[in-house]
This record gives C-alpha cells, structure tokens and sequence, in this order.
C-alpha cells in the first residue's frame, strides 16, 4: 500500500469504479428480492406439481386396494357384506379412513398408502384407529380391526404392523396378498 493511499477508505465499487451510493445498493438489495419471490414461485409450483403427483399414487392405491375387496366378500377369514369411505369431523376430532369394511359385528378399518412407512404405521395407530369409535359411535358395540395397505410395504413397516397385531395388505400382481401367516393373532381395538 502505497503512502498517499493508507487513509483511503476501501469502499464497495460499482461497476463502473466508482463507489457504491445508498440509492446503487437499494436497487441491488430490491433487484435481489425480485430473484428471490421469483425463486418463491418456481418452487411453490413445484411443490403444486409433487403434491399433485403425490395425491394421484394415493388415489391409485386406494382405487386398487378398493376394488380388490369389493371382488371378494372376506378378509383373512372376516366376512363383509359392505365396503366404504368414512369421514367425519366433530369437535375437535376428525378422521378419514380410506377403506372400511363391516358386517354388523366386524369393522376393518384400512389405512392406505402407496408406499407404507413406518410412521403412516404409528400415526394409524396412535392418532387414527382411536379416534375411530369417538368419531363413529354408532359402531361402539362392533369388534374393530385395524389394516393397513400398500403397494409396496417395506419389512420395517410390516414389522411395525405385525408387532401391533395390525393385518398387512400389499400388492401381488392384479391381486391383493395379505402378507400376515395364516396363524396370525388379529388385534381388537
């Protein structure tokens, strides 16, 4: 550094050497901001676009999953005579369940997935099967079974549904497989 130069200030230079004024950076930080809603938008469209994708594989499970149990009239030696959709809202309970099949004793209540976590496992257990006879008590008296579906369940999931004595539905082909043993214990809740 050069003995004129040592009390210069090193001030931020624009691009045409000169230094940066207050009005120079207020135009950066506003051109920034533009780049940035402009970042915002692209990725709320993405997030449109997955969750618009993640919604179909559901719908196509469910659809699956629906029509393999209305083709048949039992479910690991359970007898139904009817297949349904329940939702409902109440205070500050709410439940969806995907596909519930009953008989006037029996109510298979199933929670479907397209690809079965572990934790879609525990929140179904923990949150949704309990909530299901405050939400629905017109059916306090009928013996529930929980089930959960997917079409593909991984061995840590099947093993968290199985621990917890819940049925296991997967995808074999054109058909609905029940991955439990023939001589498994089904849970009442």
């Amino acid at each position: 550094m050069g003995k004129d130069q040592k009390d210069d200030a090193n001030e931020p230079l624009s691009d045409y050497g000169q230094p940066l004024t207050f009005e120079k950076v207020w135009q950066m930080f506003r051109e920034t901001d533009k780049k940035f809603k402009e970042t915002d938008r692209k990725i709320d469209r993405l997030a449109r676009l997955y969750g618009g994708v993640s919604e179909n594989s559901r719908d196509v499970a469910e659809k699956f999953f629906r029509r393999g149990l209305e083709a048949r009239d039992a479910l690991f030696g359970i007898p139904y005579d009817q297949v349904a959709r329940l939702e409902k809202r109440t205070g500050q309970l709410q439940g969806e369940y995907d596909i519930v099949l009953y008989n006037g004793e029996y109510m298979v209540v199933i929670e479907v997935k397209y690809k079965l976590h572990p934790d879609d496992v525990e929140d179904f257990l923990h949150r949704k099967l309990p909530a299901f006879k405050p939400l629905f008590p017109e059916y306090a008296d009928q013996k529930l079974i929980g089930a959960v579906a997917g079409m593909s369940v991984p061995a840590v999931s099947y093993e968290t549904a199985e621990k917890n004595g819940l049925l296991v539905l997967t995808q074999s082909g054109e058909n609905i497989s029940v991955m439990n043993p023939r001589d498994f214990v089904l849970k009442e809740f």
